[in-house]
C-alpha cells in the first residue's frame, strides 16, 4: 500500500487554491471594470455649485454648474449645505455642488430629516443632474412623509450584478474548504498597534485621541477651509478646526506637517490630535490643537494697541516660529530630519497670540515640504491670500525652488510687521486697525487691483514719518522694506529677521538704533531643492 505524502498533498491543495484564487481575482476585476465603465458612461451628472465664502470674500455670488467627476468605486451625487431660521423658516445656502464620498444618496430629491447639530447646518444629497436646485428639510415628527423615489438602475448594471454574484458564489463554494485549511496553517496574529498616518487609513475616532470625547462650545472663526471652535477635551480647553468634506486634502496636509520630526516648537501651534467624524451622512475632518484665548494677531490688533515692549515680544517670537518652519534640521540619533517648510499663506490671521503675547504660527493647509534631493515640481499655482501675495506670485513668475517659496513667506511677513507697527503707541496715538493695502484698495480688492498696485506701481503700505523718529521703530521700518523688496533675491531670510529682533529686544527699556547686521545683508538662502 502506498503511503500518503501529507506535505505534498498540502502543497498540491495550496497550488490548486492559488490557481482558483487567481481566476477569481481576474473575473472579479473584469466585472468591476465593466461596472466602472457603466458607471462612467451612465452616471456622469452635473450639479449646481455655490460657495458662500466666494460670495462674501470675492464677490462671486453666482450659482454655477459643476461637472462631477466619475469614479469607478463611488457614485456621483449632488449636495446642499444650508442654515435655517427656525422662527421664520428662512433658509440660507452655504454650499452646494458635487458629492462622491458616500453611498447613501439614493434619492432623486435633495431632502433630509436629520436634525442639525450645534452648528445649525442642514445637509442633503441626491442623485441626478441638477437635483440640488431645490432642497428641503422634513422633520421626523411629520405625519405625512414624502416618499422619495429611488433611482432605477439600468438593465446592463443589473445583469453585471447577477453575473458577478453567481460567479463569486460558485468560486467561494469551491474554495471554502482548502482555503480554510491553508489559512489556518499559515496565519499569523495581526498587529493592531499601528497608528494611521493618512486620511485613507483614519477611522471615525482616530487612535491619536484614544476615543476621548470632545465637546464643542463656541464657534470662534470661519475661514476658507472650515470653522474653528473652542472645545473641551475633559478639563482642557482645546481649539477644534473642522474641515469641510471638500477640504480633506488640506486636513491631511496639516496633519502630516505636524507629524514631521522636530515640529514641536514654542512658536508653532501645538498639535494634539486629529479625528475623522461621520455623523449620519455629514463627513467632517477635525484637527485638535491647544486653545489660545487671545485668538489671531489680526483680531487682537483690531481691539488692542501695542506698547513698545509688546511689539518687540510679538515680532521676535513670530520670527522665531517662521525661522523654525523654514529651517532644515539634520537628523540626529534620536530624531529624524526636519525638512524645510514654506507656509504659503502667511498672514496675521494665521499667527496666534498666547496668554503672554508670544506668537505661534498656525494653519498649514497650503504648506509645502522640501525634502532633500527631491524636486519641488512645477504645478504650484497662485495660492494664499491675494492681499499678501508677493509680486512674483501675482505675475506668475515663480522659480520653482525652495528659496523662491521661502522668500514669498518673508514678503508676507513684512506686511504683518507693518500691521503691528501701525498699532504701536510708542510714538503717540494710533489710528484704527487696517489690513495691508486697505487704505489704497479697500477690504475686497480683486487680483487685478492687487497686481496693478503691487507689481505695476510697486506700491507698499505707507510708512509714517513719525515711525522713523523712534530708534526702535526705525529698525522695524528698515526690516519691513527689506522683507517686501520687489526683488525676491534681495529680501532678508527669516533667520536674519529673527536675529535683528532678538538683538533689538535686548534694549526694551530704552530702544537704541541697531545697525544692520552685515551677515544679514550678504545672506542668500541656500537651496536644497534639486
Amino acid at each position: 500500500m502506498n503511503k500518503i505524502n501529507f506535505p505534498r498533498v498540502t502543497r498540491q491543495i495550496c497550488l490548486q487554491l492559488s490557481t482558483m484564487a487567481l481566476l477569481l481575482i481576474l473575473i472579479t476585476n473584469l466585472a468591476a471594470w465593466t461596472q466602472a465603465a457603466v458607471l462612467t458612461d451612465g452616471h456622469r451628472i452635473d450639479c449646481e455649485h455655490f460657495d458662500e465664502k466666494n460670495c462674501t470674500i470675492e464677490g462671486d455670488c453666482a450659482i454655477k454648474t459643476e461637472h462631477c467627476k466619475a469614479e469607478s468605486d463611488k457614485t456621483s451625487s449632488c449636495y446642499v449645505l444650508w442654515t435655517m431660521d427656525n422662527a421664520t423658516g428662512e433658509t440660507k445656502i452655504k454650499m452646494k455642488g458635487c458629492f462622491t464620498d458616500m453611498h447613501e444618496c439614493n434619492q432623486t430629491e435633495c431632502v433630509t430629516s436629520v436634525e442639525p447639530r450645534s452648528n445649525k447646518l442642514y445637509f442633503c444629497c441626491c442623485k441626478g443632474s441638477m437635483c440640488n436646485s431645490a432642497h428641503k428639510w422634513i422633520p421626523t415628527t411629520t405625519e405625512a412623509t414624502t416618499q422619495v423615489p429611488k433611482e432605477k438602475t439600468t438593465d446592463n448594471t443589473n445583469m453585471i450584478y447577477v453575473v458577478v454574484c453567481a460567479v463569486v458564489f460558485v468560486f467561494l463554494a469551491l474554495l471554502l474548504t482548502p482555503f480554510a485549511f491553508c489559512y489556518y496553517r499559515k496565519r499569523k496574529p495581526t498587529n493592531f498597534n499601528e497608528i494611521p498616518t493618512n486620511e485613507t487609513e483614519a477611522t471615525n475616532a482616530t487612535p491619536l485621541l484614544n476615543n476621548r470625547p470632545i465637546h464643542l462650545l463656541e464657534l470662534k472663526a470661519s475661514g476658507r477651509f472650515g470653522d474653528v471652535w473652542q472645545g473641551k477635551l475633559h478639563s482642557q480647553d482645546v481649539a477644534v478646526k473642522i474641515f469641510r468634506m471638500q477640504e480633506k486634502e488640506s486636513w491631511n496636509t496639516e496633519v502630516e506637517i505636524y507629524k514631521l520630526p522636530r515640529m514641536r516648537h514654542p512658536n508653532i501651534l501645538e498639535f494634539l490630535g486629529c479625528e475623522k467624524h461621520t455623523e449620519k451622512i455629514q463627513l467632517e475632518y477635525w484637527l485638535i490643537s491647544v486653545y489660545h484665548p487671545n485668538g489671531s494677531l489680526c483680531n487682537y490688533l483690531k481691539s488692542h494697541t501695542l506698547s513698545w515692549l509688546e511689539l518687540c515680544k510679538i515680532a521676535e517670537s513670530m520670527s522665531q516660529g517662521l525661522m523654525h518652519l523654514h529651517e532644515e534640521i539634520p537628523a540626529s540619533k534620536t530624531d529624524g530630519l526636519k525638512p524645510s517648510i514654506a507656509h504659503r499663506d502667511f498672514k496675521s490671521t494665521n499667527v496666534l497670540l498666547k496668554g503672554d503675547l508670544t506668537a505661534c504660527i498656525a494653519d498649514f493647509g497650503l504648506a509645502m515640504v522640501f525634502q532633500p534631493g527631491k524636486s519641488c515640481g512645477e504645478t504650484h499655482g497662485q495660492v494664499g491670500t491675494r492681499r499678501y501675495m508677493a509680486p512674483e506670485v501675482l505675475e506668475g513668475a515663480i522659480n520653482f525652488n525652495r528659496d523662491a517659496f521661502l522668500r514669498i513667506d518673508v514678503y508676507a511677513c513684512g506686511l504683518v510687521l507693518w500691521e503691528m507697527v501701525s498699532r504701536c503707541t510708542a510714538v503717540g496715538p494710533v489710528g484704527d486697525y487696517m489690513l495691508p493695502f486697505e487704505a489704497e484698495l479697500g477690504l475686497r480688492p480683486t487680483v487685478d487691483e492687487i497686481q496693478d498696485t503691487v507689481v505695476a506701481k510697486k506700491l507698499r503700505p505707507r510708512i509714517l514719518n513719525t515711525w522713523r523718529t523712534h530708534a526702535g521703530l526705525s529698525v522695524f521700518c528698515d526690516t519691513m522694506e527689506e522683507c517686501w523688496d520687489h526683488d525676491a533675491e534681495a529680501r532678508l531670510s527669516s533667520s536674519c529677521v529673527m536675529e535683528r529682533f532678538a538683538q533689538l529686544c535686548k534694549y526694551t527699556a530704552t530702544p537704541l538704533l541697531i545697525e544692520n547686521n552685515t551677515n544679514c545683508e550678504e545672506e542668500r538662502l541656500t537651496s536644497n531643492c534639486l
